[in-house]
Formats: structure tokens, sequence, C-alpha cells
């Protein structure tokens, strides 16, 4: 295992969000004070919610996941945290059952290679999980009773794996799930496979299923659909695509997309994203051709994944025609993405400089070492480090970050089974070398992960001003397990088996607050964006070097 695992939240979060808060058209990218001003104000919380539950009666799981995440920040309960997980998990089943990759995937599965996978996980993944006693053989059953019954609750599902199924017999067998087998004890991976070979047989008893395999890959994708878990299984397909880094949108860069008559559009340019700030690009523009490729009625998105992989002179170019008459062009997008963009000097504020910081990676603490001494360069005394709605990325990199600003102490802790996470603290050494530039940071709701990792230690070190929401509370370490199930011995490489994406550690803050679940208070609560933004430009004024520049608490290992 690689010494940094990677963290970030379910990406539907930050593309559902975006396209909700599309900021709106404009020519080209403003300054920072003109990009806050011009941020819708969100919707009333009442407004959201019944928005929210209307979606959730009409089955519009995506929707209603969407919006429960909007309320996040101002309802913060553990049953809040229930209905986003479980609208979550009812949007991933049914993309699931309607991608076509999956699918196959699935029909090509023997029966006995199904319980096979399933087994591996329920032996497996419990050492792995950071929690044990949520990873048990029992929990994982239970967990894999709920997922089948509400597949069968979705029509998607019984078309596509059972045929034509008796509506009252979908009914009494979901009964039995509930009542019977979710009961079943299990005490190890061999009792799993036994219980879910004989509920396998009932199901076919029952009805026609058509792919028997379907059964058991239903309990291997809801093994981990517990709450919180963000664990995941990953087909071949998907692994294969996620280890290389097929790109399948253009969501990095803050552009969410669709293909509706006559081509492909632009439906949202993510608030604060690096799309926003570098080009002209809104919502309603038609992007007519992707590194020379035609997107036409009959492109999809499998053409447009396609085209990404061939970029032109490390960019990808896109040709756009926009709703006004006449006009257009060539929108150029760099192939590696900037996580650290949009920086400059604020004109209202005498020294005052301003960088978004959009995700982690490798290159993040290089990008920002560059950035600082630009902007220092330049004249700024004090700076404004925007983190709102950074997702997370690589954890290694969210710790140099906080490591840039922190000449010593504990930046975090994690806690988890694997001897490499388990009660290891992670300190800065920087000494001299930290920049000591007075810093606000900007954080909302879907400030995540990695970016809870900084927000958290430069706050407990009394080195930031916090100013915005409470962030999302994902504090937390993923990493794809690999399985080998139904991978030959002689040729391991092949990779039928797919991986499932674990959280094997989880965060504690320099003071010992957990982050998951509970997320980074800021000092300064404001819900407006561009109150946010105006209250950061005042707390950066006032942190200039004419004022006492607040000496960091340093909380040593």
């Amino acid at each position: 295992m690689p010494a940094w695992g990677r963290i970030g939240r379910p990406g539907i979060a930050t593309l559902l969000i975006a396209l909700l808060a599309t900021p709106e058209a404009r020519p080209a990218a403003p300054p920072a004070e003109a990009r806050a001003e011009s941020t819708p104000l969100a919707p009333p919380r009442e407004q959201l919610l019944r928005a929210a539950q209307a979606a959730e009666k009409r089955g519009d799981w995506e929707a209603a996941f969407s919006l429960y995440c909007r309320l996040a920040p101002t309802d913060r309960g553990p049953e809040a945290r229930d209905r986003i997980a479980g609208c979550l998990r009812k949007a991933q089943q049914i993309r699931r059952h309607a991608d076509p990759e999956f699918r196959k995937f699935v029909e090509q599965l023997k029966p006995s290679e199904a319980l096979s996978l399933y087994a591996e996980v329920v032996g497996k993944l419990p050492g792995l999980y950071t929690a044990r006693d949520r990873a048990t053989p029992q929990r994982l059953w239970e967990h894999g009773v709920e997922e089948f019954d509400r597949a069968l609750s979705g029509p998607a599902f019984r078309k596509a794996y059972l045929g034509e199924a008796n509506a009252d017999a979908v009914a009494a067998f979901r009964v039995s799930l509930r009542e019977f087998w979710v009961k079943r004890p299990i005490g190890d991976s061999r009792e799993a496979r036994t219980q879910l070979r004989h509920l396998s047989a009932a199901a076919g008893d029952t009805f026609a299923v058509r792919v028997p395999a379907a059964v058991a890959v239903e309990f291997l994708c809801g093994a981990w659909g517990g709450r919180h878990s963000y664990t995941v299984y990953l087909s071949p397909a998907a692994r294969a695509a996620d280890a290389v880094g097929v790109p399948a949108d253009l969501s990095a860069y803050g552009l969410y997309l669709s293909f509706r008559a006559g081509g492909l559009w632009v439906d949202g340019v993510a608030p604060h994203s690096w799309a926003s700030f570098h080009t002209p690009l809104h919502k309603g523009d038609r992007i007519l051709r992707v590194n020379g490729r035609l997107l036409d009625a009959t492109a999809d998105p499998r053409i447009l994944a396609d085209a990404l992989l061939s970029p032109v002179e490390g960019f990808h170019e896109m040709e756009i025609v926009m709703p006004v008459p006449d006009m257009g062009g060539m929108v150029r997008l760099p192939v590696l993405v900037p996580t650290v963009y949009g920086a400059e000097l604020l004109p209202a504020k005498d020294g005052v400089g301003y960088a978004r910081l959009g995700s982690f990676r490798d290159s993040t603490a290089r990008e920002l070492d560059d950035v600082v001494i630009s902007l220092k360069n330049r004249g700024m005394r004090s700076l404004i480090l925007d983190l709102r709605g950074n997702p997370g990325g690589q954890f290694g990199a969210g710790v140099q970050v906080a490591q840039r600003f922190l000449p010593a102490g504990i930046v975090v802790t994690t806690e988890g089974q694997l001897g490499e996470f388990a009660g290891r603290v992670f300190s800065s050494d920087s000494g001299m070398a930290a920049w000591d530039v007075p810093l606000v940071l900007l954080v909302d709701g879907e400030t995540a992960s990695a970016a809870e990792v900084v927000a958290a230690a430069l706050k407990d070190h009394n080195r930031a001003t916090l100013v915005g929401l409470p962030t999302y509370g994902k504090g937390m370490i993923q990493y794809p397990v690999r399985l080998a199930a139904l991978d030959l011995p002689d040729d391991p490489g092949r990779g039928k088996s797919g991986s499932v994406k674990v959280t094997i550690a989880r965060f504690v803050s320099p003071r010992g607050t957990p982050i998951n679940g509970t997320g980074v208070s800021p000092h300064v609560l404001e819900a407006d964006p561009r109150r946010q933004f105006d209250l950061a430009v005042e707390r950066a004024a006032d942190l200039l070097p004419t004022s006492p520049t607040p000496r960091p608490t340093i909380l040593m290992p």
C-alpha cells in the first residue's frame, strides 16, 4: 500500500450541487470581489426541504441527494446525514442498473463466481475497514439484504435481471427478506456464501431470475452500503478507468455537460471552479468539437471520453457556439487542471491576496509555493485561501499544504486497523521555512476530506481565521483493495474480479476532535457566499502587518 491513500467525497455531490448553483452568465471571469458579489443567494431552508421531500416522493434520488446536500450546512444531525446516505445509495443503485458496462459484467458472471466474489469481500474487508465493529460478517450480510430488497423495488432491476416478475410474488419475497433472511446468523465468509446460495435459490424458486448472478452482485455492492462508509465495489471496467484516470467528463474543471437534441451542451459551471476563473463558458453554450472530434446529435458520453484521450499539445481544445448570435470560439483546457488558481491581489484592499485551492494532488504544495511567492513579490501581506467546494483528493497533499503554514506541531492523527494508519501522528517541522503570511480560509459545506485536514490543523493552531460554513465532515482515507477470486493463478494481471474502494482510516484534528461526521466549524459563521467573501477580506485586512500578527499555538505530538 502506498504511503498516501486517496481521500475524497462522492463526486456526484459536487456535480449536482454545481448544477443547482450555477452562476449567472458572463463573458469573462471577473476579479474575485466581483465573483463573490455575483454568486446567487441560496434558497430558503424550507424551500429546499420541501423540494427534497418531493423528489424523494417521486423517486428522483439524484435530485433528492443534491438538495439534502445543500441543506447539510445548516442541518447537521444524524437524521439529516442518514437522509443523504440513503438517497446516495438509491441513486448509485439506479445508475448501476442502467450502466450497460456493469450489466454486461453481471450477465457474464457465473453464479458460483459471484458467490466467490462476495465471500472474498466478507472475508477480507473486516480486517481493513477503519471500524471493525461496523464491518463484521453479520453487518455486511444485513447491508446486502437491504440492498437486494431495495433492488427488487426498482423496475430497472426487475426488467434487466428478473424478466416478467409477478408483483405479488416480489412483494412477498421482500417481506421474507426483512423478516427472515436478514436475521440469519453469519459468523464468517463461509457461512455468508452458504446463506447467499440458499437465498439465491429461493429467489429462483419464486420468480424467473434471468441473470442468476445478479442476486449475489447486489449483496456484493450492498455489503458496504452502511451509514457514511463511502465504500463501493468497482467492476473490472470501472476499476480500470479509476486506475488510469480515464476522463469520463469535464467535471474536474467545474464543467457539467449533457447530451441532448443537437449535441453536447454546457449545463453548468461550478462556482469557484477552474472554468469559472479561466474560461468564458456558461450554461447554454454548445460544444461543437472536442480535440477536433465532432459532437453532433448522434454523439454520446463514450465519444466524448474517446475524444478526451487525444489532447492537442497538452490541452483539450473545445470549439464553442454561444447562444448569442455569431458568438463562439475556441476554449483550451490544460490536460492536468491546476489545483491552485485564480491568484490575484484584491484592488480594494492593498496587500490582500487571494487564491483558490480547488483540490489536492501531488503537485498542489508546489503550485501553492509558486502562487504565494508570486503574490508576495507583487506586494501581498495577507492571504485569503478559498477552500469552498474543495472535495479533497490526496491525503499527503493536504498534510503538505498544512505544513507550509505551520512551523511545528501536529497536523492530523489517523485512526484505523492497519499499522500504517493506526494511531499515526502526522506533524510539521517546517520551522523558519513555513510561510508566515497572515491567513484567512474560506470554507463551506462542500469543503471535504483533505481540505478539512488543512482547515482543522490551521484552526487548532490558531494559524488562520476560518470564514463561512461548517465543512462537510468526511474525514477518512479510502483505498482500492483488489479482489482476486476470479483471477487465474497463471494470469493474475487480467483483473476479472474488480476491487473494493474501502475506508481504511479516519482523521482526528490536532486538538483531538474527530473530523468525520462533524466537520470543522468556522470562526465567523456566514451562509451568504457574497458576505463570506466580504468578511474574509475584512479579516485579511485586519491581519495586515500594521496589526499584530497572531502567534500560532503549537500542539506537539
